[in-house]
């Protein structure tokens, strides 16, 4: 790191330069992202929709759900699959592993459909699509101001539609609620009894006629020309004169029947502020801009309403672009505040304005990186990276803070700029960067979230990461360089008087003139040309460059010249204080005075240090009490988003038909009728609706700005209470937030068992206060008529069931038997026969017994599987299977009523029928009151387990209560996760496994405060809570990466272990203040949220960190000091014990070693007699000495590993340092007490005894 700031500082002006063009693509970059919402999520669902006409709940399960659900759970990547079947529709919700490729899902559930196809009834056709949030419409309308419908959707599809979709970006515009039109074929039974025909023949008729068969090649003159018999049906008057054999001669289709385009029976109904409408939506391209397509199509939307008729109104019922458009000012009102915020902190801290400004510049200039960064790698800006970049904009200042306050207290010094700078990079480089990096590791375990939460948060987490990496990045290059440029080489410590600055400024114009003269001169002297002879003569040539430059001789006030160069020991790069080789003053800092700011802070961590144990109780009484905090929290899954709609949803009474259910919406539309503060209201009601049907009504409000959602939610709750004859209302969302419901899931194959559980928990749960509303699917049911058909008299009439059904469904709702396109729009081709409106005229309906099952059959289907497809194209190369032969007239038939082979009973069925896992199911909707989820979720898991179900059903809970307890504890292993990542970075930071424990003690410390917050606030812990905690793992070990960085630094330069911890702690007060300081008042404006409702999403994430950061900064200072001291005094007494022992062994071995020479020494003069008594005596006094000389030697070997600029100890730590041969300074116990000076110098330490 040191080297990129080296290289930064030698080529500063191409540092400017690209500093300028990262700014100018930032600025770009941010003009050209893509604008949306939320990041495009495939959603690991996939469903299969299948229309059955006229089915009831129970046949849908039946025919259509139980078969495709077999063969859609035969697909590899399927998880769970569950259905819905209500009256003439079913539906299948097919959920699969994230991360599987939704094209390839699709087309393995095509596959699986299409095998499944034969077992399903005729004319049902399975759709199959994925969801993703790509698919939400990026601005839904409303046209108004016609009485003819029809006319109205013409002119639409004429004159709006294409003018919309021309916009760029724009994929496709669809016109809901207009009338459908159908060619209807309606039967004379009359006429077709005296040509002998029967319904059959007409159904079978599309079969013979407007399907082009391929009869091969014909090859004539060596030309192949290929034959097709037929032509395709475009036209109602072509199917009228269509050709049916008669009795006596052919007769035409119109003879015996009524052929007409018409109006099909209304299956929805859309209204705007209680007045039909249809309704248009905007679909956007993958790669379009949500805000351009808004902009462009309100842009277009005047032109358009003059081309259209007189009264024709459009209005705006939902648009994603205010709202995104609203994030984006919110976030520029918060980077505006907290920049302010923060640049006011450093200003406070450093009373410094150069300083604060080029730390100032380090935000936008990281957040303008990290906006290229998206860019280039393809990423939009939305709610989720936009939160993210106003969270980093209070920590990406944290590391230019430190930089900057290495860099001053360096100028402080004196010496060079070069030689400052450097020297403060050096001090801090290493710290700052193991910091950032534990920042950004803890967003590592994000990539492997899985489920909902790694999938939106994944964009938060790579923003953040890409923001803090650019604020490392610039903190070591951009922020030195201008740190060169801007900054004095030298503060004064003291302030100065008026006549003082005064002084400077003539000095400085002395300086200047002399400077000036001074180059004049050196312009004028002449240069030589011709290089000196000689071997080495280029060397006498001047350099030109930095050394070329010639110094001032700086005129002082007495008159006196001074050079001003530096001196020639810091040019070479000692300074003084300097260590031999070193270009800085390693312990300078060491020396530094004590500031007024330290001295509020050095007694209570002298105090700490001095009473450990008492530190460390209280920091367990503070632990001790955040665990008893936690309990008393609220929890939610998703925050409410702030948008400005509501979305609420009436159910109608079971049976309602679609005019009923109009008339009951109608009743909550006047209520909404009396609200000012409702702009618009849109209904939606059936199969075109917002996911509806004829027994749900859809009533999204769009709100005027600045109103209060939950006081509106508050009124309208009251309002709906008071109504009568309107079914039951929810409102389901508010402000667009998720849906906080919690689902019971009651699964069992009895359905007596099955309705007897679903309503004992509802009663259970119902009273609760927790509980603000309950449902269950078995409260909505339907009347159902059902045809129970005796088959053995039926068989005696020759008929089945399949025609029989066949029968009465052209008698009632007419059968479909094709489509044809007309005038480029397809049409339904629908057969009626007969017309039964009553239970009475339905056991009245003739059924000719002469008419055969398998006409029938052949008859009902659509395309390949009976009516043919006359209006569509065939796929390239497909051979469409011959026509069937011609109906032949029939003889006359007889024919007998449906009550004589069948029974027609009135029945009672759920309106839906649900399946989970291919049993059925009963679903009990419960809706929290407040906003405690957690609370909620536990309160009516208790009742239901209190609750006695009958044997076979089983209880699983889901819906919001599933999704909180999967992405709680997906948030949970990737909080461990991050701390085990931060403690392995800390562990090659520091190459120890203790220290790191140290730093790992503020993390719990930090969710002190961040409980605590979130009480005071009354802001329950959600998703975005816990993001937040996932950040403080990485911040908080920042401030006490600085300090123990610092604390080692000392130490290992000799300095005694409770000085270097006092030093260090007090050295590191000021950037650790201003780092917390600048990132908390940076979030101040993000936690009031006072720029708006557009960043509530993000709220919960600031108290989080806000909370977290003030009680570990707090502790931090106090607590880790305490620690490292405790840890290394344990480690240097056994270092000394193990010294003193080892000593102690060496001085006995060299007593018995001596001895035993003495020893050996005697007996050789024995032997050799007694004259060589004298001679062994002085042998055994040398060998003494030579013994005692080896101790000598080592004790001064020793005492030299002593730094000669080490801070003054006692005679007993230094004999300590001499004995124990360590590293270390200091050999005593912890308990030498420090005093601090007036001057703010720290004392020499008290003396420890030496231990035995």
């Amino acid at each position: 790191m040191n080297l990129l700031t080296r290289v930064s500082l030698r080529n500063r002006a191409l540092i400017a330069l690209i500093s300028v063009i990262a700014i100018g693509f930032g600025l770009i970059a941010t003009a050209q992202m893509k604008k949306e919402l939320f990041p495009d999520l495939q959603m690991p669902q996939a469903f299969v929709t299948t229309s059955y006409d006229g089915a009831s709940p129970e046949a849908v399960e039946t025919e259509v759900t139980e078969p495709l659900e077999a063969a859609l759970n035969n697909v590899a990547e399927v998880e769970k699959v569950s259905s819905v079947s209500t009256a003439g529709s079913s539906q299948v919700i097919v959920e699969t592993k994230y991360g599987t490729s939704s094209d390839e899902i699709v087309r393995q559930l095509q596959r699986a459909v299409s095998q499944a196809q034969p077992q399903l009834p005729d004319g049902s056709e399975p759709e199959v699509f994925s969801a993703s949030t790509a698919d939400i419409p990026i601005a839904m309308l409303t046209v108004t101001g016609s009485d003819d419908p029809e006319a109205l959707a013409q002119e639409l599809d004429d004159v709006a539609v294409p003018e919309l979709k021309r916009i760029d970006g724009v994929r496709a515009v669809d016109v809901t609620g207009a009338p459908v039109k159908e060619v209807s074929i309606e039967a004379d039974e009359d006429k077709l009894e005296d040509e002998g025909l029967s319904p059959d023949a007409l159904a079978g008729i599309l079969q013979a006629n407007g399907i082009p068969t391929s009869a091969g090649d014909l090859v004539d003159e060596g030309k192949t020309t290929p034959v097709s018999v037929g032509a395709r049906l475009t036209s109602v008057d072509q199917i009228a004169n269509l050709a049916l054999p008669g009795k006596d001669e052919p007769v035409l289709l119109k003879d015996v029947a009524k052929v007409e385009m018409r109006e099909a029976d209304s299956q929805s109904i859309s209204r705007t502020n209680g007045e039909p409408a249809l309704s248009l939506m905007v679909m956007k391209k993958p790669d379009g801009n949500i805000v351009e397509i808004s902009d462009a199509v309100a842009e277009k939307l005047p032109d358009v309403t003059e081309r259209m008729s007189d009264n024709v109104e459009f209005h705006t019922v939902f648009d994603q672009a205010p709202f995104i458009k609203q994030s984006i000012d919110d976030l520029v009102n918060e980077g505006v505040f907290g920049l302010i915020f923060a640049v006011l902190v450093i200003l406070v801290f450093l009373l410094s304005v150069r300083a604060t400004i080029i730390t100032a510049i380090s935000i936008p200039l990281s957040l303008l990186v990290t906006l290229l960064s998206l860019w280039l790698s393809g990423y939009s800006l939305n709610m989720l990276t936009l939160a993210a970049l106003t969270i980093s904009i209070g920590r990406v200042v944290d590391d230019s803070i430190v930089v900057i306050e290495a860099i001053r207290r360096r100028h402080a010094q004196g010496g060079t700029k070069f030689t400052s700078i450097m020297g403060a990079v050096s001090e801090v480089a290493g710290a700052i960067t193991a910091s950032t990096l534990t920042t950004m590791a803890v967003f590592v375990p994000m990539i492997f979230v899985s489920g909902q939460t790694g999938e939106m948060f994944r964009p938060f987490a790579l923003t953040a990461a890409i923001a803090l990496a650019a604020s490392l990045l610039v903190a070591l290059t951009i922020v030195p360089v201008l740190a060169y440029w801007f900054l004095r080489a030298r503060e004064s410590r003291v302030k100065l008087t008026r006549a003082q600055k005064q002084q400077i400024r003539a000095d400085r114009k002395a300086n200047l003139r002399q400077w000036k003269s001074e180059r004049k001169a050196v312009r004028k002297r002449p240069v030589s040309i011709e290089a000196p002879a000689g071997r080495h003569a280029t060397s006498e040539l001047p350099v030109i460059g930095e050394s070329d430059r010639t110094a001032p001789t700086r005129t002082a006030a007495g008159g006196t010249a001074a050079t001003a160069a530096p001196t020639a020991a810091t040019a070479s790069g000692t300074a003084a204080g300097a260590q031999p080789g070193s270009d800085v003053d390693e312990l300078a800092a060491l020396r530094s005075p004590v500031t007024r700011l330290q001295k509020t802070y050095v007694p209570f961590i002298s105090a700490s240090t001095k009473h450990p144990v008492i530190t460390l109780i209280i920091a367990v009484l503070v632990l001790a009490g955040t665990v008893f905090m936690i309990p008393q929290l609220k929890t939610e899954l998703f925050p409410d988003t702030g948008q400005d709609f509501l979305q609420v949803e009436q159910s109608f009474d079971a049976g309602s038909s679609l005019e009923e259910s109009g008339e009951q919406a109608a009743i909550v539309e006047d209520v909404f009728e009396n609200y000012d503060e409702i702009e618009s209201y849109q209904l939606s009601i059936g199969d075109d609706s917002m996911g509806g049907d004829a027994t749900t009504g859809i009533h999204l409000l769009n709100l005027k700005p600045g109103v209060s959602i939950k006081d509106l939610s508050a009124k309208l709750e009251e309002d709906f209470e008071d109504l009568d004859g309107a079914g039951e209302i929810t409102i389901q969302s508010e402000g667009g937030g998720m849906s906080n419901d919690i689902e019971v899931s009651v699964t069992g194959s009895d359905n007596d068992k099955l309705a007897t559980a679903s309503e004992d928990i509802a009663h259970a749960v119902r009273d609760l206060d927790e509980v603000q509303s309950v449902t269950t699917d078995l409260e909505a049911t339907q009347p159902t008529l059902e045809v129970d058909i005796d088959r053995k008299k039926a068989a005696e009439e020759g008929l089945d069931e399949a025609t029989v059904g066949q029968v009465v469904q052209r008698a009632m709702n007419g059968q479909q038997i094709g489509n044809v396109v007309i005038d480029n729009l397809g049409h339904r081709v629908v057969l009626h026969a007969g017309d039964v409106s009553t239970v009475e005229e339905l056991e009245d309906l003739e059924i000719p017994v002469t008419a055969q099952a398998s006409a029938g059959a052949g008859a009902s289907g659509t395309g390949e599987d009976g009516a043919g497809d006359m209006g569509q194209d065939t796929d390239a190369g497909m051979m469409p299977g011959a026509p069937a032969p011609a109906p032949v007239p029939e003889p006359e038939t007889e024919t007998v009523k449906l009550s004589e082979i069948a029974e027609v009973n009135r029945t009672e069925t759920p309106a839906e029928i649900r399946h989970t896992e291919g049993q059925r199911s009963v679903t009990v909707t419960i809706t929290p009151a407040g906003n405690d989820l957690g609370a909620a979720s536990q309160a009516v898991q208790k009742a239901a387990a209190d609750v006695d179900t009958p044997q076979g059903v089983t209880v699983d809970f889901g819906g919001a209560t599933a999704e909180q307890q999967e992405a709680f504890t997906q948030m949970g292993l990737a909080l461990l996760a991050a701390i085990l990542i931060t403690f392995v970075i800390l562990v090659a930071t520091f190459k120890s496994l203790l220290q790191p424990l140290i730093l790992l003690v503020s993390i719990p410390f930090a969710a002190t405060g961040s409980i605590g917050l979130s009480l005071l606030t009354d802001t329950p812990l959600g998703m975005t809570s816990m993001v937040g905690l996932l950040m403080l793992v990485g911040i908080v070990v920042t401030n006490a990466i600085v300090l123990i960085d610092l604390i080692n630094h000392f130490r290992r330069h000799g300095v005694e272990l409770r000085t270097a911890v006092i030093h260090g702690a007090r050295l590191r007060y000021r950037p650790i203040l201003m780092t917390a300081a600048a990132t908390i008042f940076a979030l101040v404006p993000m936690a009031l949220g006072i720029s708006g409702e557009g960043m509530l999403i993000s709220k919960p994430l600031a108290i989080v960190v806000i909370g977290g950061l003030v009680s570990s900064t707090l502790l931090t200072l106090i607590l880790v000091p305490v620690l490292y001291l405790l840890l290394e005094s344990v480690k240097e007494r056994r270092s000394e014990r193990r010294t003193i022992k080892d000593m102690s062994r060496s001085h006995v071995i060299d007593q018995a070693e001596a001895e035993a020479e003495q020893k050996k020494a005697a007996a050789t003069a024995a032997a050799a007699g007694g004259s060589a008594a004298g001679s062994t005596a002085a042998g055994s006094t040398a060998a003494g000495e030579a013994a005692s000389g080896v101790r000598a030697d080592t004790t001064v070997d020793t005492s030299a590993e002593a730094p000669a600029d080490a801070p003054a100890a006692s005679a007993t730590d230094a004999e300590a340092t001499r004995t124990s041969g360590t590293d270390a300074a200091s050999g005593t116990d912890g308990s030498a007490d420090d005093t601090t000076s007036d001057s703010g110098e720290t004392g020499t330490s008290g003396a420890g005894e030496k231990p035995e």
